[in-house]
């Protein structure tokens, strides 16, 4: 153990810690230098308990824990959650500040009140490693210091300088320190800040809070002290130590030298109420003072200062308390009002604006190439210069009350720009004087100024030609310095046509390309040509550019739409393409490539012809998200410039790499039949999610933790099966899925909005385990039953099919052989019995009188027909079915042997059977016997000349007799009382057919039968 000497003896200490009084007070003010980037602020809206925080850490996973004075929360990208830990199945309520202390190994120690936990981030389990012995009631009484190769350092509440194991938490051994600093570091209020100790791979440094540091080297034990007073804050490396007071001040620990000091009013030029630091082992310093953050590197030199991206300072109201740069390049400052999230990277966008002007909404741009001056005109009035840098050159904006809205500029002379305004006419600007007058015209009335609106733009042709466009037609203005000489229209527009004109172009071919209000895009090629194109749905077109393979790009307020020099469409780009938003104001092409720049309402984006889109917003450093109509310029060097509502945004196309990223892809979220479930990696078991058939019911919140916010990227993604194709958003939160039992994989990509080509991915398998009854075994033995009981079915229904066949067929055997013994006995005996009648009758008309012969004669003529009925019927018995083709053929042999009988009737059968349908036997006789009814009514009642007879036949068949005889008197009642058309009308009923009879035309009556169809 080493004796203290508590005389401070001069070999002992290092210099004397009096730089405040040494440092000149007539140094220059350090010129400021700043870092715009972006800044997220988390507070109660984000669920902040309470805003007095106290220590902050991010884990291996992105996740960032804040201590406030209630306890701890973990901000997951979205919302900060309140921690309460599990150990063993015990919750440990935790409502007072921690102490974050980051191992090598990235496990977490977490010092409270019940003593130190240590947290696992790859299982999200917590520990208890070391009991709280806390009799005093503070809210910690270890604080952990150093990891060194022996252990953990930590200040141990009247122990002193303790090292503990990082693995079980077992005390090793104590280090000599005089316990008076240790015990003053426990008493201060800012415990967790930089302002009470800090500490190297070979020392720990403890202020007493008056006028000494006392240094402790871990490895001999020796102590020493430094002289130091008013310290409000400190920080080392393993080489220097710096310290903050009235200045910034870096000292040699090896030989105990000031190397740097600083008076930090040469910095901000005020007074310092608050200061906050924090060193890290890359080169740089971080320091608060006050609202301010400021980077130095390790000599201590000024090296820029944290703006937000409007340049203004990063925290606007209060102070910093706690700086905490993580390994995802963000830079977390905890303030006394809420947590302010720095992105610290280099913003590849410029931003140009007038600080002190209240108007930057800029309408139009022009850069002179000679003089590398910027010039940009305003809407509302004002005109802004700039040079190449992007520095302002003026202290205000040049205004007119005359011109109050800027629609255009381009260079007359070498000193004088022409200035086109809204309905204020055209103006000279010039430069050294910055004086504005009216362009001189030979005749005032050559441009209507009335007609010059919002969306109008210019552009030069030659030396002295400009086209210069207004809202009825494009004009070649011809002229001489300052002054112009002529005005011609270009267009053969029709005046009567309301086709206001928003832009034009003038490609290359000399081809002038115009867009309209309505949507039309008119083309004039060199010979004078003209022709009209219209944007699909009429859509206005604010813009047009010409890509390096003389494509043509109109944006328009439904998306951007791509010609070729013929004025064919080629492409169109929307939101569902990737853009930002539809709402294209200005096109900018990217050199030698079929590429442009386009602004929109949300924000920038780089579109390639091959659909490749990157996009930027406000986020990657632009002056706002929306921008303004044709406002964009590139400059000979190749650096674009586009106008918006509050300033110009500038970049260089190389300077937008991307932006190297590292990121994690977390499940932020995971609720399972509406109860949130630990989303650790631990529970998933190595991305692998395992649920019963029960716990189908799945909701996910996924997050990439990186540099960006979460909305800065854009996901995709998918389960596989249960969908195939992918789904895209800016957040995936509430993503939710009722599942059937299976093994399905949640696929997940981002990349950030900037950039495509860096992709993370991640992939998480969900099993569903199915129930009893759905398992491989189960449904096998509920197949193999199944299989037996419809085989067993199977032969029932096949054995009483074939019984059934088998009847059938034996019955219509035994119905045809009865067919063939009746008509047997039809044709042998009453066909015999109706012969010899005949027979009989002709032998006694020989002998008869002349009265009785005519008896006889009626006699026979029945007999006779008799035996046609007969020979009918037994006709139709002995056939199976008969054809509509046989019927025709039966009833024209009828037909035959009636016609002698009325010479005086034509009758005329036509047929059209394309299908010949087949009848059963019955309604064969049953159609027969109707057609007869039908011709022997007409032949005898109808006084007729002509019967027409149809049969057709096709999806259906029908047959109608027609006649040209006086027709029923009373149709109806015919109908119903007549025997012979009762007949016809129950032989129709019997076989189902629709029987209808009508007047003819022009007249007789006309019958048909027809099938009626199944529907």
């Amino acid at each position: 153990m080493i004796k203290i000497d508590l005389h401070l003896k001069p070999y002992l200490f290092f210099v004397l810690f009096a730089f405040t009084r040494i440092v000149s007070f007539g140094q220059n003010h350090i010129v400021p230098v700043f870092k715009r980037c972006p800044v997220k602020t988390i507070n109660f809206e984000q669920g902040l308990a309470n805003n007095g925080t106290t220590s902050v850490v991010t884990d291996a996973l992105g996740f960032t824990w804040i201590s406030t004075k209630t306890g701890m929360q973990r901000y997951n990208g979205y919302t900060l959650e309140t921690i309460n830990p599990v150990i063993n199945g015990r919750t440990i309520s935790i409502n007072t500040s921690v102490i974050f202390f980051t191992l090598q190994n990235g496990l977490i120690w977490m010092s409270c009140k019940q003593g130190v936990l240590i947290y696992n981030p790859q299982t999200n389990l917590f520990k208890e490693i070391i009991e709280s012995t806390n009799l005093d009631n503070l809210n910690f009484s270890i604080i952990p210091v150093k990891e060194a190769s022996e252990g953990i350092l930590c200040l141990q509440y009247k122990k002193g300088l303790v090292l503990y194991s990082p693995q079980n938490g077992k005390m090793l051994k104590k280090i000599t320190a005089d316990n008076a600093f240790i015990q003053h570091a426990f008493n201060n209020p800012d415990i967790h800040t930089n302002s009470n100790f800090t500490a190297n791979d070979s020392a720990v440094f403890i202020y007493n809070g008056k006028d000494l540091m006392q240094q402790v080297n871990i490895k001999t034990n020796e102590i020493n002290y430094i002289k130091a007073e008013n310290v409000n804050c400190f920080a080392c490396t393993n080489t220097k130590l710096y310290i903050v007071s009235d200045a910034i001040t870096s000292i040699n620990i090896g030989d105990g030298k000031i190397e740097k000091s600083i008076p930090l009013k040469t910095i901000t030029g005020e007074n310092i109420i608050y200061e906050a630091c924090f060193s890290t082992e890359k080169n740089q310093l971080l320091v608060g003072l006050n609202n301010h953050l400021f980077q130095f590197d390790s000599a201590c030199n000024y090296m820029q200062e944290f703006t937000n991206l409007n340049r203004n300072v990063i925290v606007s109201v209060g102070f910093i308390k706690t700086i905490y740069a993580d390994a995802f390049k963000r830079i977390w400052l905890l303030t006394n009002d809420d947590i302010k999230r720095v992105q610290n990277f280099n913003i590849p966008f410029e931003h140009l604006m007038y600080d002190g002007e209240k108007n930057n909404f800029i309408r139009t741009m022009y850069y002179d190439e000679k003089k590398h001056i910027l010039l940009a005109g305003c809407y509302n009035g004002g005109i802004q210069l700039y040079d190449a840098s992007d520095n302002a050159l003026w202290q205000t904006a040049v205004s007119s009350k005359i011109i109050k809205n800027i629609t255009g500029i381009e260079k007359l002379t070498d000193n004088d720009y022409l200035i086109v305004t809204i309905a204020s006419g055209l103006y000279v600007l010039n430069l050294p004087s910055k004086k504005l007058k009216p362009l001189a015209q030979l005749n005032i009335n050559m441009i209507d100024a009335g007609n010059i609106n919002f969306c109008n733009n210019i552009q030069r042709i030659n030396d002295s030609a400009i086209f210069i466009a207004t809202s009825s037609n494009i004009y070649n203005c011809i002229f001489k310095k300052d002054e112009l000489i002529s005005a011609t229209p270009l267009l053969p527009l029709n005046k009567n046509i309301f086709d206001q004109l928003y832009c034009f172009l003038s490609a290359s071919n000399k081809t002038i390309w115009t867009g309209t209000a309505t949507g039309k895009i008119f083309r004039m090629d060199s010979a004078g040509n003209f022709f009209t194109a219209q944007i699909p749905e009429n859509y206005l077109v604010r813009s047009l550019a010409e890509d390096a393979k003389h494509n043509i790009w109109a944006g328009t307020d439904k998306g951007l739409y791509v010609y070729n020099n013929s004025g064919k469409l080629i492409k169109t780009f929307t939101t569902q393409s990737g853009l930002l938003n539809d709402c294209i104001y200005a096109i900018s092409p990217v050199k030698n490539k079929t590429a442009v720049f386009a602004s929109s309402n949300l924000g920038l984006s780089y579109i390639s012809l091959n659909k490749n889109i990157i996009n930027y917003t406000k986020e990657s450093g632009l002056q706002e998200n929306e921008f303004n109509t044709q406002s964009a310029i590139k400059t000979g060097s190749g650096k674009y410039y586009f106008g918006g509502v509050n300033g110009i945004t500038s970049f260089y196309p190389s300077s937008l790499l991307y932006i190297k990223d590292t990121l994690v892809l977390n499940i932020t979220k995971l609720v399972i039949n509406d109860v949130s479930y630990n989303c650790s990696p631990g529970f998933l078991k190595g991305d692998s999610l395992k649920l019963n058939y029960s716990q189908n019911h799945i909701q996910l919140d996924f997050a990439a933790l990186g540099l960006l916010n979460t909305n800065e990227y854009v996901y995709e993604y998918r389960l596989t099966n249960f969908e195939t194709n992918w789904q895209s958003t800016r957040e995936p939160r509430d993503i939710k899925y009722v599942l059937q039992p299976g093994n399905y994989s949640f696929e997940i990509t981002c990349s950030p909005i900037f950039s495509s080509k860096e992709i993370f991915k991640r992939s998480i398998v969900i099993i569903i385990s199915p129930p009893v009854w759905q398992t491989w075994w189960f449904k096998t033995l509920v197949v193999l039953i199944g299989i037996a009981i419809i085989a067993l079915i199977v032969q029932q229904y096949l054995k009483r099919r074939y019984q059934k066949k088998l009847n059938a067929l034996k019955l219509s055997y035994e119905i045809q052989h009865e067919r063939e013994r009746i008509s047997r006995d039809l044709h042998d005996n009453l066909g015999a019995y109706a012969a010899a009648i005949a027979s009989n009758v002709s032998i006694m008309q020989t002998e008869q009188t002349e009265g009785d012969k005519n008896v006889l004669h009626q006699l026979k003529t029945n007999s006779q027909s008799i035996i046609n009925q007969l020979n009918d019927t037994i006709w139709a018995l002995n056939k199976e079915a008969i054809s509509l083709t046989a019927v025709s053929d039966r009833f024209k042999i009828f037909l035959q042997k009636i016609q002698p009988n009325y010479p005086n009737i034509h009758i005329d059968i036509e047929e059209n059977i394309l299908n010949d349908e087949k009848l059963s036997p019955t309604n064969a006789l049953h159609l027969f016997r109707i057609m007869q009814e039908a011709v022997n009514n007409a032949l005898r009642h109808s006084n007729c000349s002509n019967i027409n007879i149809r049969i057709n036949s096709s999806n259906t068949w029908s047959v109608v007799i027609k006649d040209d005889g006086k027709g029923f008197l009373d149709l109806n009642e015919k109908i119903i009382k007549g025997n012979g058309l009762k007949n016809i009308q129950l032989r129709g009923e019997e076989a189902g057919w629709k029987i209808n009879w009508k007047d003819g035309t022009p007249k007789g009556t006309e019958l048909m039968i027809s099938c009626i169809q199944e529907s």
